[in-house]
């Protein structure tokens, strides 16, 4: 109803794109421009980069816009992969707002080839930017009222419950890529990561030391593990290995993870952590990451980072990776206590049966090669986040 509705209104705006064509496989060329379409989600982005980043490889010389929202802003232009960032705000997407209208013409005045909605959810006010857009090639997610805002759509099968991140590889032979050039990863600037590697490796000189990230943040069905479980886990983990605990979550929900964080004897400080490019970042130097259905916990799965996932039934089956050597989920029905041994064999299972690894300090251009120094817990997830929290999804 709210997709008739906002083409109603916006009709002026979407004559361009209702009247375009286009041929499968391929669609796409050397020549091409592309808007990809943020919805907010970082996991939705996370699932659709695999994708953007195939066609950059195969077309360097084609064109990338994004539509994002502010706090995606430097996880995106920092990424290689944008010629412009198109900023947007909540309260743009107000149809009865001027803002909106403005957006949309934004969108129409360019010459795009392909529109990316990157999500497999609806979200009609963003879908129909993608129809304004002009792009003959509309990639979105598949539900009953996608047309005419999007024209290529990833369809399950009925009781397709396969990882969100494996689905966007379904769209590689329509548009002339083999599957195996869908690889997943989120590209980081080389800068960052150096400057990562290097703290982590002032912080922790000792190579037998592993660095483990932890997100006690709410997971993607809004709900969240008491502390009290959390930091249970990490005094069997801490006397299981030597390790330091690196808490990390969305910036939003700092004041969580400063609280989680007190507690902690031997937490890391000095690290950057104020944005969530910085999160992201760090996270990529963990040795091992500990979460529940959280977005970092999929940007870990995507990195090839050692994830152990703690989901309870709450959690959608597209959120459970499978069949991946370095990610376990471990099943945490209600009122159920996380069997510390269970936990221990997932552990080792991600980790290749390592207990340690060094920090890669990754070298500078400039300067020489740096050197490598080559009873359980309650579980409670319906337990409320703390005041000023941020609930999730």
């Amino acid at each position: 109803m709210e997709h008739g509705l906002i083409t109603s209104l916006m009709r002026p705006f979407f004559r361009k794109g209702r009247s375009t064509s286009f041929t499968l496989p391929g669609g796409i060329d050397a020549e091409s421009r592309l808007l990809c379409i943020d919805v907010g989600d970082l996991s939705d982005a996370v699932f659709h980069m695999p994708l953007l980043t195939a066609i950059r490889r195969r077309y360097p010389t084609g064109e990338m816009d994004f539509l994002v929202p502010e706090e995606h802003l430097d996880l995106v232009a920092r990424s290689g992969l944008a010629r412009e960032c198109i900023v947007y705000r909540q309260g743009q997407l107000n149809p009865w707002r001027p803002a909106y209208g403005s957006l949309l013409k934004k969108l129409s005045g360019a010459e795009y080839h392909m529109a990316v909605v990157m999500s497999f959810t609806p979200h009609p006010r963003l879908e129909l930017g993608a129809l304004a857009s002009g792009a003959n090639l509309r990639l979105g997610p598949s539900h009953d009222d996608g047309w005419p805002a999007v024209n290529f759509e990833v369809r399950p099968k009925a009781g397709d419950t396969r990882y969100w991140g494996d689905r966007i590889g379904m769209t590689a032979p329509f548009l002339g890529f083999a599957p195996a050039e869908i690889r997943s990863g989120w590209p980081l600037p080389d800068d960052l990561l150096r400057r990562a590697a290097q703290q982590v490796h002032f912080h922790k000189p000792n190579p037998d030391q592993m660095l483990i990230g932890l997100d006690p943040g709410t997971t993607k069905s809004n709900h969240c593990f008491a502390q009290e479980s959390w930091h249970f886990l990490v005094r069997q983990l801490t006397s299981q290995f030597v390790c330091t605990m690196l808490p990390l979550g969305h910036p939003n929900d700092q004041g969580n993870l400063d609280r989680f964080a007190t507690r902690l004897a031997d937490a890391p400080v000095g690290l950057q952590r104020e944005s969530l490019l910085d999160m992201l970042v760090l996270l990529t130097q963990c040795d091992l990451f500990l979460a529940g259905n959280t977005d970092l916990f999929h940007f870990a799965v995507a990195q090839g980072v050692p994830a152990v996932g703690l989901f309870t039934e709450a959690e959608a089956a597209h959120y459970r990776p499978s069949e991946r050597p370095r990610v376990r989920v471990l099943e945490i029905e209600r009122g159920e206590k996380v069997d510390i041994e269970t936990l221990m064999e997932a552990v080792e299972a991600v980790t290749g049966g390592r207990t340690s690894t060094a920090s890669t300090v990754i070298a500078d251009p400039d300067e020489h090669p740096a050197g490598r120094p080559d009873s359980a817990p309650d579980v409670d997830p319906d337990s409320e986040p703390a005041a000023g929290d941020d609930p999730g999804d």
